[in-house]
């Protein structure tokens, strides 16, 4: 297993490449002495190509596509030193790199995906419009390279189960693994006190991270914020990122400004803390990392249960709500909440017995008993609850 090479549209060690998701994933990975070697994809060397093929495409009266092109895969292919096509190579990316030259080049492909291109093209997960040549094109090939890989992990159910249905992949290679949170608890680091009689004697804090805050809900958690002020609780909601402008001087809504998690872990960590309720009301989710964020630093969560949401919410440590709910029905649930401080001291810790299953490191042994026996026997699932046997 060592020496196993990680692979993503950038460069997998950069914590910008991705979501930071492939750098977190390394680092877990190099802990554990599973995959070592990241590959490094400057996409800057490849600049005027992609004007050049824009241009080429918009005198053929073509939009867009050069990312799934041969053109470009071939180009960030080109990057990758022969010796390490070699042994196991985990993806992070549906396309890239190709499974046909990964095998012309000895090596082994393996996919661990948030959601697969067929379920993006038809705007599941994220709502991803391309013009309608390249998504066939697209497709042809992910269902190519799924064919001729060893795995493909997806982080959510509702992925694996588009892959199988969608892309032809048998079941016996498809497989689910919830990814960790991206972010590393302080040295010292403990779970801050509770302060009781939230809503009543302080206020309630529903929190929100994003920077597509319009998609991830933010305008709904302000509207449960509102009927709940309305029926006489104190509540309000700290959103981290910039605030958009027309909600800077929104009664009840204070934004934290955008942080930077990669220099400022411990004030994102703070931020995560001082929160009552993460909250993530997305009408298209491929996964959801800011929930997992949110139980890592001991705080409950909340948000619409469907597609890679749903498999981020615990039973025993969030409220899960139909995709569409409105307002009142949310603030319904959140006011038993509040009027219930035995359940919220459950809730609390319940979540803190989360902190330690929704890590990275708990991810790559997950990964490394895949490897080992072919199956996880007992994964992390927070939709079940809490595992009752530790996992690896």
């Amino acid at each position: 297993m060592n020496g196993s090479k990680i692979a993503a549209v950038g460069d997998a060690s950069e914590v910008g490449c991705w979501s930071g998701i492939p750098f977190h994933f390394l680092q877990a990975c190099r802990q554990a002495g599973f995959a070592t070697e990241p590959w490094r994809i400057d996409l800057s060397q490849i600049t005027w190509q992609r004007y050049a093929w824009n241009g080429l495409q918009g005198l053929r009266g073509r939009k867009g596509g050069f990312q799934y092109s041969p053109w470009f895969l071939h180009m960030i292919e080109s990057q990758i030193p022969s010796e390490l096509w070699e042994g196991d190579i985990i993806t992070f990316n549906q396309h890239f790199p190709r499974a046909t030259t990964v095998a012309r080049r000895g090596g082994q492909l393996s996919h661990y995906l948030d959601a697969p291109f067929v379920a993006l093209a038809s705007g599941r997960g994220l709502d991803l419009r391309l013009p309608s040549r390249v998504v066939r094109q697209a497709i042809a090939l992910e269902r190519e390279n799924y064919s001729a890989s060893k795995r493909v992990i997806t982080m959510g159910r509702w992925a694996a189960e588009a892959i199988k249905a969608e892309c032809g992949v048998p079941p016996s290679r498809v497989h689910v693994i919830l990814p960790g949170a991206n972010l590393e608890l302080p040295d010292g680091w403990m779970f801050p006190e509770h302060v009781s009689r939230a809503g009543v004697e302080r206020p309630f804090t529903l929190g929100f991270v994003g920077k597509d805050w319009l998609r991830k809900g933010l305008m709904l958690v302000i509207a449960v914020r509102d009927e709940l002020a309305r029926r006489g609780w104190q509540v309000q909601v700290r959103a981290a990122g910039d605030a958009p402008h027309e909600l800077q001087r929104r009664e009840g809504v204070e934004f934290a400004g955008f942080i930077d998690k990669s220099r400022n872990p411990e004030d994102f960590v703070r931020f995560l803390a001082s929160c009552d309720l993460g909250c993530l009301f997305s009408e298209r989710e491929a996964l959801g990392i800011s929930t997992l964020e949110f139980l890592r630093v001991g705080v409950p969560v909340a948000g619409f249960a469907h597609e890679g949401m749903a498999d981020t919410l615990p039973l025993d440590a969030g409220f899960r709500f139909e995709s569409g709910s409105d307002c009142r029905s949310i603030a319904d649930a959140v006011e038993y909440y509040l009027q219930d401080e035995v359940r919220q001291a459950r809730f609390r810790a319940n979540a803190r017995c989360w902190s330690e299953k929704v890590t990275w490191e708990r991810c790559i042994g997950e990964f490394q008993e895949l490897w080992t026996t072919g199956t996880v026997a007992n994964p992390v699932q927070p939709w079940r609850g809490l595992p009752t046997v530790a996992t690896p």
